[in-house]
């Protein structure tokens, strides 16, 4: 793991949204609810999807391929058809900017 890599300016990223980034070659989707911030892989682990499109609703994001659903804040699977998680990652607010642990 390395340290923290500024991503974007907080007021990038609207409350309520998620956008996708490439931090350091990986997939990333940021999430901001509630004005809390949470980062996992830009990837569903059933068939290798972006998740950056799916729905959103509340700290759940669905795969718009196949419905699989994920807990944004840990990446844990909510409902299938995937059974593995998604990489999570720590993700601050400093100086209003967003920055990502990888």
């Amino acid at each position: 793991m390395t340290g923290f890599v500024d991503v974007c300016a907080l007021a990038d990223l609207a409350n309520g949204k998620h956008c996708a980034f490439t931090v350091e070659g990986r997939p990333i989707l940021i999430f901001r609810i509630n004005n809390d911030l949470h980062a996992i892989e830009n990837r569903c682990s059933h068939m290798d999807w972006p998740l950056d499109g799916g729905r959103q609703v509340g700290c759940t994001i669905i795969c718009r391929s196949h419905g699989a659903r994920f807990d944004i804040r840990t990446g844990k699977v909510l409902g299938g058809p995937a059974v593995d998680p998604v990489k999570s990652f720590e993700v601050r607010k400093r100086d209003d900017r967003i920055e990502v642990k990888t």
